[in-house]
């Protein structure tokens, strides 16, 4: 399961705030990026967003704690934000959100933003979803609960594997691979 995700923006409270919409979230400072906001989804599973200001990145941070004191202070240790004066327009990482909201609901909000907003076939039908392209630079694929129940069932294993049979036998014969047998789905 991924708890949390990163994302950077042009108007981060903006977005913030519609995430905390779609999700019938709540929206609060993050402190360790100035200028940045915690969007926690009304999910009960703890999702959340981090959205900063464009231009924030992560690096690492030097030296290691005393690796036998699971107390250590490492405060000194750890990633740090930090602003890059390099700001790409778009970017390949995308993120793919549930909501409670319908498809209807997603387009109006998206529309009262004035960003990119359409509903996609994806795989020639095989699932849909509606993209919304926040300040019509960052993908977010956001899918309402029948499209999500969808995407739930062809990311079962059992669903991957006779998919992509074909495919896998080609580039990854069965003795070159292990799928764990017994898998849990989030949904």
């Amino acid at each position: 399961m991924i708890n949390h995700v990163s994302i950077a923006v042009n108007e981060p409270e903006r977005v913030a705030n519609f995430v905390a919409e779609l999700w019938d979230g709540f929206v609060y400072p993050f402190p360790p990026a100035p200028n940045s906001f915690f969007v926690i989804a009304n999910d009960g599973k703890g999702t959340a967003l981090e959205i900063t200001p464009a231009g924030t990145v992560f690096v690492p941070g030097e030296g290691l704690p005393d690796e036998n004191d699971p107390n250590a202070v490492t405060e000194q240790h750890e990633a740090q934000f930090v602003r890059s004066e390099y700001v790409p327009r778009y970017v390949a990482t995308h993120v793919n959100i549930n909501t409670r909201k319908n498809i209807e609901e997603i387009r109006a909000i998206a529309n009262r933003e004035g960003w990119r907003v359409l509903v996609c076939n994806r795989g020639g039908g095989l699932f849909q979803l509606v993209e919304v392209w926040i300040e019509n630079t960052l993908m977010f694929e956001v899918m309402t609960p029948e499209q999500t129940a969808r995407y739930v069932e062809i990311t079962n294993p059992k669903f991957m594997e006779a998919a992509f049979a074909e495919t896998l036998q080609q580039t990854h014969p069965a003795n070159d691979r292990v799928l764990p047998r017994d898998l849990s789905v989030i949904g």
